[in-house]
């Protein structure tokens, strides 16, 4: 039986960590005569004044503030089924540059601020009046520590041969950084934030082992698959392999799948997106599947094994990725000086695919028994010095409740991208694109 999970705004309900008394009788920004006010700004991990020159923090857009009697439910650390609903009684998300005003009696809360599996949960007093809330009171976690009221999500990485999405992870605080490299990752020798697993080796720390056991893939938030991963065109032909990637999906799993690894998403999932030819035989894998089922076949065993271009002007589309991104201030490809940045013209470079069309994907049925559709979204487009234009970052979300991110560029390769400090705007890009996919399914089909 197949129907849709109700869902309405961002907030995550009570499987993702809600107390039951969320917001308690919270006004959000009302007005409130003797009411406690209590502003801030959110943060990314290790992006707060004070961690980088000023000017040069990265807000948190969209995460949910509110206020609770008893600390929140835990996070659950394994994958998730999050639907979205309503917002808590008195909660509110923050702008684009992070900022929120949360009004509620005057009391003593547990204040919590999350985006995704990212929270900070801090017990304390409210009083009448206005309290502007510290940087490191509203800054994201960059470690698990649930005795602190911080969480962040569990992550495997497929570690790829040139994409070392680790190095852009290690910026926002999951592990130590020497230089511009990740050189002591958070959970290979302490709790399990992240997990390494290779192309070229056997045993339980393989990327054969992963696709091959859907129970080790439900121990994760999210899955990276950088370019490239290596999984030979024989495993990712295996539909029992297929069925586990969409079985992770279904359960709530985040995929975050780029260029020449393409096929990990595009063999599982072959209608959402068409991937390009690049004239030397590399093409868009065609087949079926069944939503429910989640068996399939595949009639086109595609690659996504395209050429190297940058796309020296490429656009956010989305207009809150725009808003959010056009007000930071960082480097770029062609100008190493921090400057703002231009959502609507910034380069984007190691695009590696190029995406032709989008197609709308019907996933199941409602309670109303009518077809729900996964309608894939484009979050940056840009093209080859004019030729094959087309979006560079692409999320769906198919039957289940998961979220597949696709993007024809790496975030880590090219010298350029290597030695710079800070983050380019494909690696904010990058930081905005892991909080959203975190986030809640908007239109969840419960398997």
């Amino acid at each position: 039986m197949v129907s849709i999970a109700a869902c309405a705004s961002k907030r995550p309900d009570k499987t993702g960590g809600g107390s039951a008394d969320a917001g308690v009788d919270g006004m959000g920004s009302q007005e409130c005569v003797g009411c406690a006010t209590v502003t801030g700004k959110v943060f990314a991990p290790r992006w707060a004044p004070g961690d980088v020159p000023p000017g040069q923090e990265i807000p948190i857009f969209g995460a949910v503030i509110w206020v609770s009697s008893s600390a929140p439910d835990p996070i659950p650390d394994h994958v998730f089924c999050e639907p979205c609903i309503d917002a808590p009684q008195g909660g509110v998300l923050s702008s684009h540059d992070g900022s929120f005003s949360l009004t509620v009696p005057p009391g003593h809360y547990f204040l919590t601020i999350q985006k995704g599996q990212f929270r900070l949960t801090q017990e304390m007093d409210l009083v009448a009046g206005m309290q502007v809330l510290a940087p490191p009171e509203t800054t994201l976690p960059s470690k698990m520590d649930p005795a602190h009221g911080a969480w962040i999500p569990r992550i495997a990485i497929a570690r790829g041969n040139y994409d070392a999405v680790e190095d852009i992870l290690g910026k926002i605080g999951f592990g130590s950084m020497s230089g511009n490299k990740l050189s002591n990752p958070v959970g290979e020798n302490s709790f399990p934030e992240i997990t390494f697993y290779d192309w070229d080796t056997t045993g339980n720390r393989s990327v054969t082992y992963l696709l091959q056991n859907v129970a080790e893939m439900r121990k994760y938030h999210i899955i990276f698959f950088p370019c490239s991963t290596d999984a030979d065109d024989f495993l990712l032909a295996d539909q029992t392999v297929l069925k586990n990637i969409r079985q992770f999906v279904a359960e709530g799993g985040k995929l975050y799948v780029t260029d020449w690894s393409g096929e990990t998403a595009d063999r599982a999932f072959p209608h959402q997106l068409q991937l390009g030819d690049d004239g030397f035989g590399d093409v868009d894998s065609e087949g079926s599947y069944d939503p429910t089922a989640l068996t399939g076949t595949l009639t086109v065993e595609g690659t996504a094994d395209g050429n190297l271009y940058t796309s020296d002007h490429s656009k956010a589309v989305d207009p809150d990725l725009a808003q959010w991104l056009g007000l930071q201030v960082g480097p770029s490809e062609i100008d190493p000086t921090p400057h703002i940045y231009n959502a609507d013209d910034f380069p984007v470079t190691d695009n590696w695919n190029w995406i032709v069309s989008l197609n709308d994907v019907a996933k199941g049925l409602d309670m109303n028994s009518q077809t729900v559709y996964d309608k894939p979204k484009p979050w940056v487009t840009g093209s080859d010095s004019g030729q094959n234009a087309g979006p560079l970052a692409v999320t769906y979300e198919p039957a289940g409740c998961g979220k597949v991110l696709y993007s024809t560029f790496q975030t880590s390769g090219s010298s350029a991208i290597e030695s710079h400090t800070g983050l380019m705007p494909q690696e904010r890009v990058l930081l905005f694109l892991i909080m959203e996919i975190s986030s809640c399914t908007q239109t969840p089909i419960i398997l």
